[in-house]
Order: C-alpha cells, then sequence, then structure tokens
C-alpha cells in the first residue's frame, strides 16, 4: 500500500470515530505505527492533503468506504505535529511573528501566533512580536490594536521575549536605503505605474536604471524633503531583469506619502518603506534565524535575499505553509470589514461576538488552549488546509466538557401546571453527570394542594410522556399535565422524552448567538459569576456576559 492509500484508509477511520471529521496529526501517528513511511514532512504534507479530501465527504460516504479496509490494531507512535526546524540549534533560533496593527488578531492569526510560539518552546529560543506597522494607507495601524496583540498572544498561552515597533526604526531604512544607492544596487525611477508594469512583464531595463549614484542621491533627497509629489518616483531595488518571476524584477522599496497621520511616526517621513525592504532589513536586525510564512510568499523571499546578497548577510531558512481555509465559520474576520460594520452600529466593538477576532472568541468562552490545539494539530504543511468550524468547537469541548458545571435554560417558556403531584417530591439533578461528588442542583419548587407550575420550552408543550430531568415523570394529555408513577429508569424503558424545565423562580436571562439573532428565556436560579462559562442542557455552552446575558460559545 503506497504513502497515499494508507493516508487514506487512517483519515476514513479517523473521520468515521469523529463525527465525519478527520484530524491529520491522528492519522500521521498511525502511518508511522505501520513502521513503513519515516518522512515526517513527506508523511505530513500527504496526510495533510488526504484529510482535507476525506473531510469533503459525507458521514455516509466516509462509513461506506471505510469498509474497504482491514484493520488491525496498533500502538500509535507518539508523534509531535510541530515540525523540525532545519539548521536549528537549542537555544539559538529566534523567530517572529509580525503583523500589521491595523486592528486585534483574529483567528487566521492565531495560526502564526501558535506555530511561532510552539517553535520558540519546542528550540528553547526567542519569540519576537514585531509590528510591521509602515503603510500608512491601506493597512493604516491601530493605535489601540498595538496593546491588543501583547494581550491575545498572552491570552493564547504564549509569552512574547521582544517587542519591536517597525515604524520607530525609519532612520535606519533610509541609512541602508542610501548605502544600496552609493553600491549601485538601487535607483529612483519617475517611471509610470504603467510603464514600470511593462518593465517588469517584459525585463527590460528602465531609462532610470542607468542613472549616476548622483542623480539617484539628488532625487532621493528631493524624494526626503517631500519636494516630489506623491506617485511622482520611487526607490527600487535592482535585481535580474530575466528573473523568472516579474513580480521580483526592480522591485520598489520605497514610495512618497506625505502628511500620513501614523500613531507613533505622525507625519514626520515623507518616504515610506514598503513591507519587503522594511521587513529585510529588520530580520537582518533581529538576528531571525527561522521564518514560518505562506508560500504565496515565495516572491517576497526572492526579493529580500537580493538585499541580503547586497549587504553579504545569510538569509534565515524559511518554511512555507499553504492556506487554511475554515468553513462553516461565517464571522467575518477582516479587518476592514469589522471596523466598517463597527462604523455603521452593526457591530458593538472588536469583542463582538458576531466577529472573528480572538478577543470575540475569548468573551464567547472559547478557550486559549483549544484554538491552539486545533492549529498545531493542523501542522505545517504547503498543501492547502481545509478544516471546519466543528473542528474548533470539538477543541473547545473537550477543554470545557469536565470542569463546566450543567443548568437549565428554557428558551421561549410557556408555563405548565401538573397535577397530582406528591407533596414531597424534589429535584435532584446533577452538577455534572460524570462527577457525582460534586453534587446535586436543587432548585426550589412549591408544590400546593398537588399542584406544581414550572416553565417548559414552548416546542415540549405537546401531547406524551415525558421525564422532566431530575425531577419526575409526566404526561401530558390533551394540554392537560399530570404526575406520573415512576422513576428514570422507567421513563428510559418507556421511550419517555427527556425534557429540561425550570421552577416558577427562576430569573430571566438572554442568549445572544454569534449570527446575531437573540433567545429570551429563563435560567435556573443559582449563583453564576460574571465571566462564568456553562453548559445549557439541550442548547450548548455559553458565557455569562453581565447580569443577564450570556454570549453563545457552541453546542
Amino acid at each position: 500500500m503506497n504513502l497515499e492509500e494508507l493516508a487514506r484508509k487512517y483519515a476514513l477511520k479517523n473521520a468515521v470515530e469523529h463525527e465525519g471529521e478527520c484530524n491529520s496529526g491522528a492519522v500521521i501517528g498511525k502511518i508511522f505505527a505501520e513502521g513503513e513511511f519515516t518522512d515526517k514532512a513527506e508523511v505530513g504534507k500527504v496526510a495533510g492533503k488526504i484529510c482535507g479530501q476525506v473531510n469533503q465527504l459525507s458521514l455516509e460516504e466516509q462509513e461506506k468506504e471505510v469498509k474497504n479496509y482491514e484493520f488491525e490494531e496498533k500502538e500509535v507512535e507518539e508523534h509531535d505535529p510541530i515540525p523540525d526546524l532545519q539548521d536549528a540549534d537549542n537555544g539559538d533560533v529566534i523567530l517572529r511573528f509580525a503583523p500589521n496593527p491595523n486592528g486585534p488578531p483574529h483567528l487566521g492569526h492565531a495560526r502564526g501566533m501558535t506555530v511561532n510560539g510552539e517553535l520558540r518552546d519546542k528550540y528553547n529560543g526567542k519569540l519576537i512580536l514585531r509590528y510591521d506597522d509602515t503603510d500608512p494607507v491601506t493597512k493604516r495601524s491601530l493605535e489601540e490594536a498595538y496593546e491588543m496583540y501583547q494581550e491575545d498572544y498572552e491570552w493564547l498561552g504564549y509569552t512574547v521575549d521582544e517587542v519591536r515597533y517597525s515604524s520607530k526604526n525609519f532612520d535606519v531604512y533610509i541609512r541602508y536605503a542610501e548605502e544600496l544607492i552609493e553600491m549601485g544596487e538601487a535607483y529612483v525611477s519617475k517611471a509610470s505605474q504603467e510603464e514600470m508594469q511593462n518593465h517588469r512583464r517584459d525585463g527590460t531595463a528602465s531609462e532610470y536604471r542607468t542613472q549616476r549614484v548622483e542623480e539617484n542621491m539628488d532625487l532621493w533627497k528631493q524624494m526626503k524633503r517631500g519636494e516630489l509629489d506623491e506617485g511622482e518616483a520611487v526607490l527600487k531595488i535592482k535585481t535580474d531583469l530575466d528573473h523568472k518571476n516579474p513580480a521580483v524584477r526592480d522591485f520598489v522599496a520605497f514610495r512618497i506619502i506625505k502628511n500620513a497621520d501614523h500613531p507613533i511616526t505622525g507625519n514626520k517621513y515623507c518616504v515610506w518603506p514598503l513591507l519587503d525592504f522594511q521587513g529585510a532589513i529588520e530580520d537582518h536586525l533581529m538576528g531571525t534565524t527561522h521564518i514560518v510564512r505562506g508560500k504565496d510568499l515565495r516572491a517576497s523571499t526572492e526579493r529580500q535575499k537580493y538585499i541580503y546578497d547586497y549587504f553579504g548577510w545569510s538569509y534565515p531558512e524559511v518554511m512555507y505553509w499553504g492556506t487554511v481555509e475554515v468553513s462553516g465559520f461565517d464571522a467575518p474576520m477582516s479587518t476592514s470589514t469589522i471596523a466598517e460594520l463597527m462604523d455603521k452600529g452593526d457591530l458593538a466593538g472588536w469583542d463582538d461576538p458576531r466577529c472573528g477576532t480572538l478577543r470575540a472568541l475569548r468573551r464567547r468562552g472559547f478557550q486559549p488552549g483549544a484554538i491552539r490545539e486545533f492549529f498545531i494539530e493542523m501542522g505545517v504543511t504547503e498543501n492547502d488546509v481545509e478544516a471546519s468550524i466543528e473542528g474548533l468547537e470539538k477543541a473547545n469541548t473537550r477543554a470545557l466538557d469536565e470542569k463546566v458545571d450543567r443548568h437549565f435554560y428554557v428558551k421561549k417558556p410557556v408555563k405548565l401546571d401538573i397535577s397530582e403531584v406528591p407533596e414531597n417530591l424534589e429535584p435532584e439533578i446533577p452538577v455534572h453527570p460524570e462527577f457525582p461528588e460534586r453534587g446535586n442542583r436543587n432548585p426550589e419548587i412549591n408544590i400546593r394542594d398537588g399542584q406544581l407550575s414550572i416553565f417548559i420550552e414552548e416546542d415540549d408543550f405537546k401531547d406524551g410522556f415525558f421525564r422532566l430531568k431530575g425531577l419526575c415523570n409526566i404526561e401530558i394529555k390533551d394540554g392537560e399535565a399530570s404526575y406520573s408513577l415512576g422513576d428514570h429508569k422507567e421513563a428510559l424503558e418507556n421511550d419517555a422524552e427527556f425534557i429540561h424545565w425550570v421552577p416558577k423562580s427562576s430569573e430571566r436571562a438572554e442568549i445572544k448567538m454569534p449570527s446575531g439573532k437573540s433567545y429570551e428565556g429563563l435560567i435556573e436560579p443559582g449563583n453564576l459569576e460574571i465571566g462564568e462559562i456553562v453548559q445549557f442542557e439541550r442548547f450548548g455552552f455559553a458565557r455569562k456576559d453581565s447580569e443577564d446575558v450570556f454570549f453563545f460559545t457552541h453546542r
């Protein structure tokens, strides 16, 4: 059996065991246990690809196909999904996570935050949070986002060793740019956008490429002093004009931006470095040894290597990964989109539960360990990864399930009057069904002359035989409810439908859903703290956000 077929065998088995959602980390462990394939990079790459394919199948299709394979129980080899770095010495690895702080981090950022944090820990290295904040036009930095990144990185569970602001190093970038001009490896171009595009496409030299150093330096000084208009000139780095990728040919290093309103530099500078130039210089100054970046940034690597070669520096080792598509997650993650919705009043802030930011997920009740697990098990592969929000929710369920208490919440409550109820009836509802030592919840009920009034959900108010969880059996006939003898066991034997309920003394509560919809209902009496997460039986996990408002986490 070849590697792809072996991966498919175990991917199908894992998916069927986990309600249709395959985990690539578990599949990799099974493959290693076979002992035939040992190349960690190749196994990870193939397992990621096959899991993506299997996750596109329905559970029914998975169950049908898995029957084509035979399985023997083997001990699964322990597998570390965090990749090995090339030429990495323990204690000497320096990594960086370099966001543009034009808003707080969202779920997409968490992958880079997690992988870099895990690699730092794996190699006992150094992790630098570097703000690539040198684009005041299309990705203008948000002043409060600087602190948000540090807070969210810490919440995620990682300690940042150093924080850097690229915008504070303009003078350094300018000095290196001038060195490149003097070396004859950079020049000022006044060509139009169309002309530059044509030169890149055709691999031809611009008339400005052969200017003398003195001419370039004079034009550069005019750029710095703001004597040239925006778009009138740019500083370009010389590369091979016949490079196979036109995007690498003579790329722009600096552009003119006047009157920028930047939270750190204000409008002090008229020339602004582009990301590839600024990032290359920063990585050298920081001593970055390893970079983990998207495979779509291969051209950036190629461009930056020219700068490194001109200065005689050694370029960091680079590891690429493919894109991640998380299906079923409809919350907006784009910073600009969220900002627009906030301006319109459609979102209350960056932590609005309808957002895809980390602070919104945190406010809903997602645990940092679950987010870490979600991305760690995803691994690092150049294949594009297709995951689902259900995978993250399952990881979060594992993080929450044992520690959070159970409660009843009744949405769309209707009053139910039950007759013939014994006066000595008392509720016994476990705080957690799997941990009886935690005791019971005993909400107070008021029985008078055999009559008991409670609230149940509107959808449960129908004729039939029911078990009120933790209380008693009842029968509803023609809209009238009466007590029925028997216990929990008898209810099971008679196929009773188990429903939850709350006493008349219950408190009103609103549950806000990520979709923007809200449920008004009743919650059983209790002393829940603000910020506490509970599991509402038959409803899902939710976090108490204020006195009578909960944010829904997931089912």
